[in-house]
């Protein structure tokens, strides 16, 4: 195809590994379609996106950069993952319907690649939203909530029902992960619990819930060991729950998406509130629980056909520990890996729905 000058919208540059997968995943799905792409990332660390991934990155504040790059790209995504949404804040709600309005306003052509919508609590909000998505050249969602929300809303725009962007990624190398359990003494001869957790709200109750949990795998026997999805804000979190045994591991470092999905492939099991954990551990067929904090982690689990362990807000220390012990002594339903294979699938049709946007603007 030819040339295409390319500006990627999403929340990068703030080392969430969710949001780095998903643009790892993007950048993928765009060398494959494009013919030696020029590609700009706006990015809340721009000299960090630019050496990490090979492309030109701008400040996500500066409004000049980001309208020079708009107004001299082809093509605006817009993704992924959950950024119209008005639960974590209803400023960066704007911030992202502006980007887009903006693409629009230039006459770009501009693509919602596998997001994540809702929820949205303010009516002005919703109302934003439905005008400026009527506008846009065509919309990927990555599960059928989503989809159903700007249906409901009013969305004319043919909406994509396909699934999470990182899901396309390939498995990684099992020798990553192991080099770095290596390096902070996590013993090879115990079985492995992974736990990927966050900040949320009421932490100090549902923490001391897990706590309880973490305490008794390790008296069972298991070495525990808390992997950071976002750094340092992960570390802390886990650092927080307090004084843990010796077979506790908190990994300290910042890790590349390779290495943490890595790591996670060297877990027996995954107790995760962070989405792309869960993701992570799906491609690397690791038996997991989820953690609901928020609506996506039902999404997703629902697409596999499962339902969360607990939430944040309902939480019982004893129960997710006998669960835990449970999922690491029964042989794991192999129909969840074909569904997870199934997503996988459908995760690579939001490159063949990109194919046919380009396409059908170079044949006009």
């Amino acid at each position: 195809m030819a040339k295409y000058n390319i500006v990627i919208s999403g929340y990068y540059g703030f080392n969430n590994a969710g949001d780095e997968a998903m643009l790892t995943a993007i950048l993928q799905a765009l060398r494959k379609t494009f013919d030696d792409p020029e590609i700009t990332v706006i990015s809340g660390n721009p000299g960090a996106t630019a050496r990490a991934f090979g492309v030109r990155a701008v400040p996500r504040f500066s409004i000049s950069s980001i309208l020079s790059a708009l107004f001299h790209s082809d093509l605006l995504i817009s993704g992924g993952g959950s950024l119209l949404q008005d639960v974590t804040s209803w400023k960066s709600m704007i911030y992202y319907l502006t980007i887009i309005t903006i693409g629009v306003f230039f006459r770009k052509q501009v693509f919602l690649y596998s997001q994540g919508i809702g929820p949205v609590r303010y009516r002005a909000i919703r109302i934003i939203l439905k005008h400026v998505l009527n506008h846009v050249d065509a919309i990927t969602v990555r599960d059928k909530e989503s989809k159903g929300f700007l249906q409901r809303l009013g969305v004319k725009r043919k909406i994509y029902t396909t699934a999470d962007a990182v899901l396309s990624l390939s498995p990684a190398d099992l020798s990553l992960g192991k080099k770095i359990l290596q390096k902070y003494h996590v013993p090879e001869d115990r079985k492995k619990v992974g736990i990927a957790i966050r900040y949320w709200d009421g932490a100090g109750s549902w923490m001391e819930k897990l706590k309880i949990c973490v305490e008794k795998l390790e008296k069972a026997g298991y070495s525990i060991v808390f992997i950071p999805m976002q750094h340092p804000e992960d570390v802390k979190a886990a650092q927080s729950i307090g004084a843990l045994g010796d077979h506790v591991y908190i990994l300290p470092d910042d890790y590349s998406i390779d290495e943490l999905m890595s790591l996670i492939g060297n877990m027996d099991g995954l107790l995760g509130m962070r989405l792309h954990a869960l993701i992570f551990a799906s491609l690397m067929h690791v038996p997991f629980l989820g953690i609901s904090y928020d609506p996506k982690i039902d999404n997703f689990l629902a697409l596999i056909d499962r339902k969360p362990a607990c939430s944040v807000s309902h939480m019982d220390g004893e129960k997710l520990y006998n669960d835990t012990c449970n999922l690491l002594t029964s042989p794991h339903d192999p129909e969840t890996w074909d569904r997870v294979d199934d997503l996988r699938k459908q995760a690579l049709q939001n490159v063949e729905i990109l194919k046919n946007l380009v396409k059908q603007k170079e044949e006009n």
